[in-house]
């Protein structure tokens, strides 16, 4: 019995390393070629300028508004510390974040089923994730991250009775909360109603430490969180955390930036159609799964598995109302690792209930991953940016990625950074803080975008003060015929001060005008 025990040890440690190795590979040969290319002008230049600004003592949040926790900006400014501070840099923290999430998707699935299905869980991630974005280590990404460590030691503590991991997912939680807060808030849900299932468990499988368990966790995650909490109370970060992270998503966010859940058109493309179909994957998936539990209920048969599928429906419920505002491939990426993981879960359920037949198991895994790969082909045009164009090296020392335009791009810059001595600030809207961190001139307003509705015009008439009061040598105005509409003052403060002196296309250039004499 020990050898046979130690062989199947074994021969499970060789798939596990065949599946590890596997979802690597995957994701080298889809991000290797991709993962410096193309240039985001607005949330990757926030991103790293936000990154900027807290390397140069800046807080986020007191010192300039963000809609995201501040913890994304000090590991892109740490990361900039150690390595240098580029888009390179920037695009090398995402490569790292795109391989550790299908690893993190494919050990969460691992304690709940074999390895064949916690690859298929994990297989999807390596293609709709990260590559819509470009490969910038967004804080929606890290957040994820951080859920996914959390969740993954926290179900290792409950399902292998070792408490001491549950500290550890602890302190995960409390990263996911300064990362991405409303992931943080559904993750903590989803482990409380983990915890509490397993404590009804009509079986011998419930935890013998599972109150410990629940209370290290808690521990690890007030101990990692309360020193922050102290630091940005302390140095008056907190008021304004709480008014832009809390207050305005609830009131602003919704009604400027929500989008229509999509539906099915005909006149579509078929890989758009595919990727309209993915809306409605994690609904069914969840549909599924509830049924499950409903018969098991109304059966009284709640042991640690119905307990397990609880927790993966609620997490993966919890997920999707990301997708339920804003409703755009992006946000809908974004919600689908757990979903994954309760479908590999849900599959499992569907091959033992096939009983002992090794054949109808092995046809209907057969037709599953041909489905799923048929389908992930599809929607590959859709969800791997086009890298044809982006040729040329953006030459600069905070470059080190590839666009179309690459050359006259670092030009330009170049120019910009001629003509704006290093003590000079310039201004760039509605939302290209790019500028900022290319031409390493410091923005003078504590807003790094404008969106139509999100700013009151007192908000907009403080901009214009911060602006005077460290007047920027340049201002680069784009779509300025829309900007006249929603902050018309901002518009008219830079034609009233300064003069256009160039354009390119959508992008126009403002010089101060020469003092009266």
């Amino acid at each position: 019995m020990t050898c046979v025990s130690s062989r199947a040890i074994k021969t499970t440690l060789i798939l596990d390393l065949v599946c590890v190795f596997a979802l690597v590979g995957i994701c080298l040969v889809i991000a290797l070629p991709r993962y410096r290319a193309g240039i985001d002008w607005g949330d990757e230049g926030f991103l790293a300028y936000s990154a900027v600004r807290v390397l140069d003592g800046q807080l986020p949040h007191r010192d300039f508004v963000s809609l995201q926790p501040p913890l994304s900006f000090y590991v892109a400014a740490a990361a900039f510390k150690l390595f240098g501070t580029s888009l390179a840099t920037l695009r090398g923290v995402g490569l790292s974040i795109y391989l550790l999430i299908p690893l993190l998707v494919y050990g969460i699935a691992r304690c709940l089923t074999k390895p064949g299905l916690a690859l298929a869980a994990a297989a999807p991630a390596t293609l709709l994730g990260l590559p819509l974005f470009n490969f910038v280590p967004f804080a929606v990404w890290q957040g994820i991250s951080a859920s996914l460590l959390a969740v993954f030691f926290y179900l290792r503590a409950v399902l292998r009775n070792r408490g001491w991991l549950a500290f550890i997912a602890g302190i995960f939680t409390a990263a996911s909360l300064c990362l991405r807060h409303d992931q943080a808030l559904y993750t903590m849900v989803s482990l409380g109603v983990l915890t509490f299932a397993l404590y009804f468990v009509g079986d011998q499988s419930k935890p013998d430490n599972l109150r410990r368990i629940f209370l290290l966790w808690l521990a690890g995650a007030l101990l990692s969180i309360a020193p922050a909490f102290i630091y940005w109370w302390v140095n008056g970060a907190l008021p304004e955390m709480f008014k832009q992270l809390i207050v305005f998503p609830a009131s602003v966010y919704r009604k400027t930036s929500a989008l229509e859940f999509p539906k099915l058109n005909r006149q579509s493309s078929l890989p758009d159609r595919a990727a309209t179909v993915l809306f409605y994957f994690p609904l069914g998936v969840q549909v599924i799964a509830t049924l499950w539990l409903v018969q098991r209920l109304i059966r009284r048969q709640f042991f640690r598995r119905e307990a397990v599928i609880t927790f993966a429906l609620a997490w993966s419920a919890l997920f999707y109302l990301q997708a339920i505002t804003r409703s755009d491939l992006s946000h809908l990426f974004i919600t689908l690792p757990p979903c994954f993981i309760l479908a590999a879960y849900c599959w499992r359920l569907l091959l033992e209930g096939t009983g002992p037949r090794r054949t109808w198991r092995i046809a209907i895994s057969a037709i599953g991953a041909i489905g799923m790969g048929g389908f992930l082909w599809l929607v590959r045009p859709v969800s791997l940016p086009d890298i044809s164009k982006a040729t040329e090296t953006l030459d600069l020392t905070t470059g080190g990625v590839r666009t179309d335009n690459g050359v006259r791009l670092a030009e330009f810059v170049r120019d910009v950074q001629e003509r704006v001595p290093p003590d000079r600030s310039i201004l760039a809207l509605p939302y290209q803080p790019m500028f900022y961190f290319l031409c390493e001139r410091r923005n003078p307003t504590h807003w790094n975008y404008l969106w139509p509705g999100d700013q009151s015009e007192k908000d907009h008439a403080a901009l214009i003060e911060q602006a005077k009061s460290d007047p920027p040598a340049v201002i680069f105005l784009t779509s300025e015929s829309d900007m006249s509409i929603y902050a018309p003052n901002i518009v008219e403060y830079a034609h009233r001060d300064y003069h256009r002196v160039a354009e390119f296309g959508r992008l126009s250039v403002y010089f101060p005008n020469p003092p009266a004499r």
